[in-house]
């Protein structure tokens, strides 16, 4: 079990780490790392999105209940429960809020999970990465660029208005691709095999150049385990998956979707904040640690989990 663990997080450990030495060498400067983060941000991570999205099952989606119910709404409360408290509670501001927010709102599903939970409950998995992908992707994306453009007009774009703030975020191309594949999906229109095998090439980089790139940025600024950061790998990595377990159990679900939903949550913080954070030029160091601590601190984290829903 751990060799499974294991083998779905090393591959972010190690590209990370590559692009540390990467950039310890001399060989990659901050202003590559930007480029390389704006690629996956405006073409690699919308058309994994899309690709991702357009594979999902339309009937596994507007029957899964309860299950679906655990999945989507903790995914959203605790994104806006975090956003709360970061921003009023710790006054931290709206940018730093919206990328803590997202930190624990948003597991790795689509890269770590589909590993884990593909080796642990077989084809059924494909119902949960799909429940995480599409809110993941259609509900908290949306928001976050909002909230961020209304922050950040200078990188961003937009006005001051709240509408503008609004139209810029369905503009993104990593809002837009999952959104039209979502619609795709409830059509019921099958996804040409020309445009699959398309977009599935660049796509397939995301998670690789994320990592490297977060690499880079994390030898640049050097990591910190300063309060926000502790704060969001406990609360990624343990709080947010107990919860999942008192909601499942709450909610009467078989040992078997019990066990799913709190794995799920399991998962460590996903790439796109360190991307997030490198575009508005705020939070980067906190974000690539982040991100690191919580994918080094997961392989303990669902280790036990695992053990304890067993």
């Amino acid at each position: 079990m751990l060799e499974i663990i294991c083998g779905a997080v090393f591959p972010i450990v190690v590209s990370m780490m590559l692009g540390y030495l990467g950039a310890f060498l001399g060989m990659f400067n901050r202003d590559q790392a930007t480029a390389m983060n704006r690629m996956v941000l405006k073409f690699a991570l919308p058309m994994d999105l899309f690709f991702g999205v357009s594979k999902i099952d339309r009937s596994l989606i507007l029957n899964s209940g309860h299950f679906a119910t655990i999945i989507i709404g903790w995914m959203i409360v605790s994104f806006l429960l975090t956003y709360w408290l970061s921003r009023f509670v710790f006054k931290r501001s709206v940018s730093l809020a919206t990328l803590q927010a997202l930190a624990i709102g948003n597991p790795s599903v689509p890269f770590v999970g589909s590993a884990v939970l593909k080796f642990l409950f077989g084809v059924k998995s494909a119902l949960a990465v799909s429940l995480a992908s599409v809110t993941i992707n259609v509900a908290l994306i949306p928001m976050v660029f909002f909230l961020l453009a209304s922050d950040n007009q200078e990188t961003m774009g937009g006005s001051g208005k709240w509408t503008s703030h609004l139209a810029h975020a369905f503009k993104q191309p990593v809002v837009l691709a999952p959104l039209a594949a979502f619609v795709w999906v409830l059509l019921g229109i099958p996804v040409p095999k020309l445009l699959d095998t398309s977009l599935a090439m660049l796509g397939k980089t995301t998670g690789g150049v994320a990592m490297f790139a977060a690499g880079i940025l994390l030898c640049l600024m050097k990591p910190v385990l300063n309060k926000m950061v502790v704060t969001s790998v406990l609360l990624r990595n343990v709080v947010a998956p107990l919860i999942a377990w008192g909601l499942a159990l709450a909610a009467h679900l078989s040992p078997f979707y019990l066990r799913e939903a709190v794995l799920t949550f399991a998962m460590p913080s996903a790439s796109i904040i360190v991307i997030l954070s490198n575009q508005i030029k705020k939070g980067e160091r906190e974000a690539a640690s982040t991100v690191f601590f919580s994918t080094i601190a997961s392989i303990v984290s669902m280790g036990v989990l695992i053990a304890l829903t067993s």
